[in-house]
């Protein structure tokens, strides 16, 4: 009998995030969600980069590649995906202690918002990640690995904790804000049960906070701001040119920060989402990125130390129980 092994997969624009449960505790992998297509690649591949070999092309996988090469299609259901939440099959395999030939997956990855209320659109997806049921061949980094995906489970986006700490939201009346690189998730949940009518997805992602610092900076200062100086922006927190700190900088980069938070919160309200008698939540690499700025918006918002990978600990919660159901 082939190994059984149970995944969770949230691939995000920004990064793809991935649990297996194993006997002696969770194996995780986090990784850059950029791909390009490559040929006679011979270079050193950098940290925090694979080379992935499937279906005859190669592909270069992480961090080594630019910002401008992330996807900006609300849709997942296409070859960066595909080969993002494959490799990070191969990668928790890998950490395995238990034989991988010819494994069994049982995966439970996500889908937009959007995407999951349609069940047609649902159902396609399902199949194409799972390959029609057929092995999935590939290399990574010259070694192979053969795998089939046994059961698939497609679940929303933006969940958050609540599945992997029932206890905790069992009698609660919750929202939910994911903040990833290209949306914003909302979802209210009580006792546990999510509201259908309050599934909204807002495109107030980090990439368009990247964008209005990008267009502003460079309009101020007559040079040229890139996605990738704007990511050192976030950290830096002032603008430097030609080794000079510019000291104005760091109150417009705030202020744009703070309008962004704004705009995320009044987008809630707008949709008649009510924040009375309910716990806040804040999930998502985003969260993290504006933390100050949204506890000065709204003091009593949670956010998440694992943010990252909260929402993937509610997928592997939802698959286990779904195994032993």
């Amino acid at each position: 009998m082939h190994n059984r092994f149970l995944i969770a997969i949230d691939s995000g624009k920004h990064s793809t995030k991935a649990i297996m449960k194993e006997e002696e505790g969770l194996q995780r992998v986090k990784f850059r969600t950029l791909v390009e297509e490559v040929e006679d690649f011979g270079a050193d591949i950098s940290p925090n980069t694979d080379l992935v070999e499937f279906q005859g092309k190669s592909y270069l996988v992480g961090e080594m590649l630019d910002e401008s090469k992330m996807d900006y299609r609300l849709t997942k259901h296409n070859l960066i995906h595909q080969i993002c939440i494959y490799l990070a099959i191969a990668k928790l395999l890998q950490k395995s202690k238990r034989s991988i030939a010819f494994a069994n997956i049982c995966l439970a990855t996500n889908i937009p918002l959007s995407l999951y209320r349609n069940d047609k659109q649902k159902k396609a997806y399902q199949e194409f990640i799972q390959n029609s049921g057929e092995p999935i061949c590939k290399k990574v980094n010259g070694k192979a690995f053969v795998f089939r995906i046994h059961q698939i489970f497609v679940l929303p986006e933006g969940i958050g904790p609540v599945y992997s700490n029932i206890n905790e939201f069992r009698h609660k009346r919750i929202l939910i804000i994911d903040i990833g690189s290209l949306n914003v998730n909302f979802q209210e949940f009580t006792n546990l049960i999510p509201s259908f009518q309050q599934m909204i997805t807002a495109d107030l992602g980090v990439n368009l906070l990247r964008s209005k610092i990008s267009d502003t900076l460079t309009s101020r200062y007559g040079t040229t701001i890139s996605d990738n100086d704007v990511e050192r922006l976030f950290r830096d927190k002032y603008l430097f040119l030609n080794g000079e700190k510019q000291e104005d900088s760091k109150e417009i980069i705030d202020g744009l920060i703070a309008n962004h938070v704004k705009e995320i919160f009044n987008h809630a309200r707008s949709r008649k989402i009510s924040f009375n008698n309910t716990e806040v939540h804040f999930v998502g690499g985003g969260s993290l990125l504006l933390r100050d700025f949204i506890l000065d918006e709204y003091p009593s918002s949670i956010i998440h130390t694992d943010a990252q990978f909260a929402n993937t600990l509610s997928f592997l919660k939802i698959l286990e129980a779904k195994q032993n159901g």
